[in-house]
């Protein structure tokens, strides 16, 4: 018996190997155990897969792109008064909050006139234009003070506009200043005139460069003269280090509106409203901070040169161009400058035209909004 039950054990012991072996071998009759046919199956549903996919984008391979556009559909273009009126009419559907939140911000009224008078500035952020609010608190507590509304969304404001705003019709001053730190200093010692300074986007694009933040931080920081300012991008308190701050010297208000910003981006680029040459300074002030130092040299040389010859300047020959970029260590060569003004070119900064048989460089923008750009570029 004993033989039997170790012959029993032995074939027990045979079928376990037999079984866990299942999975990597075929059996002695060539068919494929239980875990091969799993994996057998496995691939067949990947190659399945694989050729469903090849034929899904084999069947789109010969889709065309439309080459239509927004401008093929005629659009009637309008003027800003008119856009303005039609987006007007439309209701956001949260008047009665939008009421109350304005109302809550009115309350603090009191409260902003006595920081300003002990020296503080004010900025407001949030959600919702704040030009509505500036008004309001130019209406309710400012009657019979000096104050200026400024609207910095403008593309063609700059601080110069702003301080002659001030220097001349709230000072009565009408002589002419050398620089902007010679107005600074006039305002700063006519300190028998309180003078409130409320500025909606101090973020604006025109005003987000260092020399106008910084003249605006100085003119926060005289004595008698008191700002409020909104900011509406994000990222607007990068505009200001340790020093802009400390001479701002702000106290920070929550002053969601949830209003539209239908004044803020009337001067954007739109298919439907007619636009004005003012835009150009915009677009124009962004593409040169884009470039490298020699090439805002370059252009800033043609710029003054097309400023200094007045309005009737009509362009400026390449071989004239090319020797004054010389005589100021900017190129090297006449390829270099080619290459330079391609550039200048394909990013619509400056056009040619014939002038007496020749090619001649021009800026296609106004006088003044070339002057405005060279005094907050350069």
């Amino acid at each position: 018996s004993s033989g039997i039950n170790a012959e029993y054990g032995e074939s027990e012991s045979s079928e376990e190997s037999s079984s866990g072996d299942s999975s990597g071998s075929e059996s002695s009759d060539g068919e494929l155990s239980v875990g091969q046919r799993r994996r057998v199956g496995q691939l067949d549903h990947c190659e399945e897969d694989k050729e469903n996919i090849e034929s899904y984008f084999h069947s789109r391979r010969g889709t065309k792109t439309s080459n239509k556009t927004l401008h093929d559909l005629e659009l009637e273009e309008m003027d800003h008064v008119k856009v303005k009126k039609l987006l007007g009419k439309k209701k956001t559907g949260y008047e009665r909050e939008q009421a109350a939140l304005f109302a809550e911000h009115v309350q603090l009224f009191a409260q902003w006139h006595v920081y300003l008078s002990q020296g503080y500035n004010l900025v407001c952020y949030g959600v919702g234009s704040k030009r509505k609010l500036l008004i309001n608190f130019a209406k309710k507590m400012l009657k019979h003070d000096y104050h200026m509304v400024v609207n910095g969304y403008f593309p063609d404001l700059t601080v110069r506009d702003i301080l002659n705003n001030i220097t001349s019709n709230m000072l009565s001053c009408s002589a002419s200043f050398r620089s902007t730190h010679d107005q600074l200093n006039y305002i700063r010692n006519s300190k028998y005139t309180e003078i409130y300074l409320l500025i909606n986007n101090i973020d604006g694009a025109n005003l987000r460069n260092e020399k106008s933040q910084l003249l605006l931080a100085e003119l926060a920081d005289i004595e008698h003269v008191h700002m409020i300012a909104t900011i509406d991008h994000i990222n607007a308190p990068l505009l200001w280090d340790a020093n802009k701050s400390k001479l701002f010297n702000w106290l920070w208000f929550d002053c969601t509106t949830f209003e539209s910003y239908t004044d803020e981006t009337s001067i954007e680029t739109s298919l439907m409203v007619k636009q004005t040459g003012a835009i150009a300074l915009s677009s124009m002030t962004h593409v040169l901070r884009s470039l490298t130092p020699n090439a805002r040299g370059i252009f800033k040389l043609l710029a003054t040169f097309q400023q200094e010859s007045g309005p009737d300047f009509q362009g400026i020959t390449f071989q004239d161009f090319y020797m004054k970029c010389r005589e100021k260590f900017l190129v090297n060569s006449d390829a270099t400058l080619r290459t330079q003004l391609t550039e200048f070119k394909d990013h619509m900064l400056i056009k040619t035209r014939n002038v007496d048989g020749s090619e001649a460089l021009y800026i296609p923008v106004e006088p003044k909004i070339l002057q405005q750009f060279l005094e907050s570029e350069f």
